[in-house]
């Protein structure tokens, strides 16, 4: 069997991504907070678990709008990534790391309310946005 590699071109991914996914140009707020919800529910699970040594306490997603800088924030204290998830995750359009997640944990995540799946939520943020920046810090402590 030969196996290849499919290349997709960003510039002609996005339009497509945004009139077909995501007509209700707001979708895009509800989807990054499902992915903070996601990032807070992973790092729950592997707190629960023993994985994460880390006080979980009360964890809380703000979002934060500067008007004038023309900028929201949505903040979590959630799982973070590392550089290389970064780019597995961020990099790679319609890979889900919470798929790749529920994967890995299937034998304690039966009722975890992790919602992502498809990788795309993400990419929304371009319906509003010519730039998106994400700031994260791992659980473990590794760079970002």
């Amino acid at each position: 069997m030969t196996t290849g590699n499919i290349n997709v071109s960003v510039e002609n991914i996005f339009p497509l991504i945004k009139k077909f996914l995501y007509s209700d140009h707001e979708i895009f707020l509800r989807e990054l907070i499902s992915n903070a919800t996601d990032a807070t529910l992973k790092l729950k699970h592997l707190t629960g678990i023993g994985e994460a040594k880390v006080d979980y306490g009360n964890p809380v997603i703000e979002v934060k709008i500067d008007k004038e800088g023309k900028k929201l924030h949505i903040l979590d204290q959630g799982i973070g990534m590392t550089a290389d998830e970064v780019k597995k995750y961020i990099n790679e359009v319609a890979f889900s790391g919470a798929e790749e997640f529920l994967e890995k944990y299937k034998d304690s995540t039966k009722d975890s309310g992790i919602i992502g799946h498809f990788g795309l939520g993400f990419y929304s943020a371009f319906i509003v946005a010519k730039k998106v920046e994400i700031i994260t810090k791992s659980y473990t402590d590794a760079p970002a």
